[in-house]
């Protein structure tokens, strides 16, 4: 009988065990990334940033006057802000000159995205204020709310232009990039305002 029941209490050790590795595995995650703005970030050749960062849980705004990425863009003044549901990034005074091929003006770049808990849904969206862009001296018209992904091909084969880029992950997550430069098949790129936004709302 005591053999039995030390049996029968091993089985059980084992059973319990084997549960709570099914549980561990099975069980969703509780916590979510933090939602995220980022006011300007350059990889490649001239790294920099990211700057002027907010986020929630965390830091919930930030403001910036004047920063640069030598010999590729140049800003006034910077805001970003994250919620709990929210997160934006504005970019003021924006100018830039690609190898005097391209320039670039613009009063002001906005990303932005929003969780709807009613829904279940993410969105995201940019603005472009006064965007004066040239390409070898010809104008280029810029939508204020260009649609998402929207590609500018630079000449030469200098690089791209992307707007409003949006990514969404499978666990929900949305990233917008305002505006992406790339240069010279990515030997140098800048983004100018990301938002990032979760599809759970934190607390």
């Amino acid at each position: 009988m005591r053999k039995l029941a030390q049996r029968t209490a091993r089985c059980l050790g084992v059973l319990a065990v084997a549960g709570g590795v099914a549980l561990a595995t099975t069980t969703p995650a509780t916590a979510a990334a933090p939602n995220i703005a980022v006011g300007l970030r350059a990889s490649g050749a001239v790294p920099s940033g990211p700057a002027v960062v907010s986020t929630f849980p965390g830091t919930p705004q930030n403001h910036r006057v004047g920063l640069s990425i030598p010999s590729l863009i140049s800003v006034g003044v910077i805001d970003t802000a994250a919620g709990p549901t929210s997160a934006s990034a504005t970019v003021g005074g924006v100018s830039a000159g690609l190898s005097g091929v391209a320039t670039v003006s613009v009063d002001s770049i906005r990303s932005g995205c929003v969780y709807n808990p009613s829904t279940g849904t993410v969105t995201g969206s940019t603005a472009i204020t006064n965007a004066r862009i040239a390409l070898l001296g010809i104008p280029v018209l810029i939508q204020p709310n260009p649609a998402p992904d929207t590609t500018i091909a630079l000449p030469g084969g200098l690089g791209t232009l992307l707007l409003n880029h949006q990514t969404l992950t499978p666990d929900g997550t949305l990233t917008v990039d305002a505006v992406s430069v790339s240069l010279l098949g990515g030997l140098e790129s800048a983004v100018v305002a990301t938002s990032v936004c979760n599809k759970a709302a934190l607390s």
